[in-house]
């Protein structure tokens, strides 16, 4: 008889390799074939009931030869749930039992007082009861009520008790997605041996889209001398419905959901639009046009429509491309199913950096450290969120996207209060003079930056003057100690060395003129 034609035979395997996208992962599984020869059928239970089957791919050992792969979806069992998932859903049923079984003896003592209820009337319906047997049938009564009452109580206690356990564990399920039992895949190999298959191994490998790795930055810099430390790390989780337990782990920044197939553009052809008589009673579908008249036009033929053909409808397609790297962790890792997700350690790049520290006075009282790094261009960073730390303190988030970064990336590293900047308005300069039909607004700053730190240091200081947006009103910039001008902006910018100890000032000073029954509002 053919085996192949048989029931297929349930093969045990494990995942042995990984490879996670940016959205989505590569699954490798591996198993050792059974010692046989000829045609035979095996089947992979419990996979993902989600995985795509044009991804899957089967290959064996020399010998052996691959004649078919079939996918399936068992719909009567379900996918298996993270270990702590399974612990808290378990220790959920128990408690859920426990609240149930409270509820009842609540009830079984409230069906108990409503017969007492109902016979309270024992002594006047019945004839002939003698005093004791009243008396006893009164204290027994007595002490039911008490007893069913303070058995109420008791319960009314503990169901809340539970309540607050059952309450705790469904919040914390929360934290797990995926957790809600799906089906499962079963893949069917169907193999020919040409030998003894015993020592060949069977690979199988496939495509879900139920797992994402998303990466985060720590940024360390240990003084204004040292190299900024980069530590690029991932935040990998799935929820796929098996668990990646000790599984050799890649992370790529391809993105297979992009697809590939490359658009094709298509001729683009135009005519001049010629309009056609229609009689009202004849049905007519207008082409898409886009019409192109002049107001001044008394030419017929110059009233010119361009018409766009629906077949060759231009298609606009924008395309970010990233140049796709892949990192291979080395440590095992696991990855439970539904899981909050598990951080991975990628690498860690010194990357050069230029200290100087930066203040905009005008808006902010301090003064902040910036680091301007350098070199990451050939990194591949992707864009993502970075906690950044120095001096082993803890500074704050930022976040990183490279495709919007000049040739360095600037990195706040907090308030330094050794570094003290002031702006001090000139007293002699705030009143407003008549001048024939025009008011002029004089204002004067005073910036001053003091050192004290025990090194030297870079500063950068801006300020601004205002820019007019309007023909009758002027500014004249008269001061502003060497600062360079954007005359666009407004923005004033100085930059130098300060000394330690020492201290460096500069001035600004400009005259606003408008005309004397308008209000230009001036700091």
């Amino acid at each position: 008889m053919n085996n192949a034609k048989q029931t297929p035979t349930s093969i045990e395997s494990r995942i042995t390799d990984v490879t996670v996208y940016l959205s989505g992962a590569q699954i490798t599984r591996k198993c050792a074939v059974p010692a046989a020869q000829g045609a035979q059928k095996y089947v992979f239970k419990k996979l993902p009931g989600r995985l795509q089957p044009e991804s899957i791919q089967v290959s064996a050992g020399e010998g052996i030869v691959i004649h078919s792969v079939e996918h399936a979806v068992n719909y009567l069992q379900t996918a298996d749930y993270s270990g702590k998932i399974t612990q808290l859903q378990k220790k959920l049923d128990v408690l859920t039992n426990d609240r149930q079984n409270e509820w009842n003896k609540i009830e079984l003592g409230q069906l108990e007082e409503n017969m007492f209820a109902e016979n309270r009337k024992l002594a006047g319906t019945e004839s002939g009861l003698k005093a004791d047997e009243l008396k006893a049938a009164i204290l027994f009564y007595n002490e039911r009520m008490a007893a069913v009452r303070e058995s109420r109580m008791a319960c009314n206690l503990r169901i809340k008790e539970l309540n607050e356990e059952i309450n705790s564990i469904q919040a914390q399920l929360g934290r797990y997605t995926g957790t809600r039992s799906e089906p499962v895949s079963e893949i069917t190999v169907t193999l020919a041996a040409d030998g003894n298959s015993a020592g060949k191994e069977l690979t199988l490998s496939y495509f879900i889209f139920d797992a994402s790795w998303a990466p985060s930055y720590d940024i360390r810099a240990k003084d204004t001398n040292s190299n900024i430390a980069l530590h690029y790390k991932a935040k990998v989780s799935q929820h796929s419905g098996e668990n990646w337990e000790e599984v050799k782990m890649t992370l790529s920044t391809g993105n297979p959901r992009a697809g590939g197939v490359c658009p094709q553009l298509n001729p683009w052809y135009i005519d001049f639009y010629r309009e056609v008589q229609h009689s009202q009673f004849q049905a007519f579908n207008a082409a898409p046009a886009m019409k192109m008249k002049s107001e001044h036009s008394l030419n017929p033929l110059e009233d010119i429509q361009i018409q766009v053909s629906e077949e060759y409808k231009p298609s606009v397609t924008v395309t970010e491309s990233v140049t796709s790297v892949e990192y291979n962790i080395t440590a095992p890792y696991t990855v439970a199913s539904g899981d909050g997700g598990q951080d991975v350690e990628i690498t860690v790049h010194s990357l050069p950096a230029k200290y100087r520290y930066y203040s905009i006075r005008k808006l902010e009282r301090e003064v902040f450290l910036l680091a301007a790094v350098s070199g990451w261009e050939q990194l591949n960073l992707i864009a993502g969120e970075a906690s950044i730390f120095f001096e082993n303190r803890y500074v704050g988030k930022a976040y990183i996207d490279p495709r919007r970064a000049d040739e360095n990336i600037d990195l706040s590293l907090g308030v330094d209060k050794s570094v003290i900047v002031t702006r001090i308005r000139g007293k002699d300069f705030t009143a407003k003079t008549l001048t024939g039909g025009n008011v002029k607004q004089t204002r004067q700053w005073e910036l001053t930056a003091r050192n004290l730190k025990a090194v030297p240091i870079e500063i950068e200081m801006l300020d601004q003057v205002p820019v007019s947006v309007n023909k009758q009103i002027t500014v004249d910039i008269t001061e502003v100690s060497g600062a360079d001008l954007d005359k666009d902006t407004g923005t004033l910018t100085w930059k130098f060395t300060l000394k330690p100890s020492e201290s460096k000032s500069a001035s600004v000073k400009y005259v606003v003129t408008s005309p004397k029954n308008t209000t230009v509002l001036l700091e």
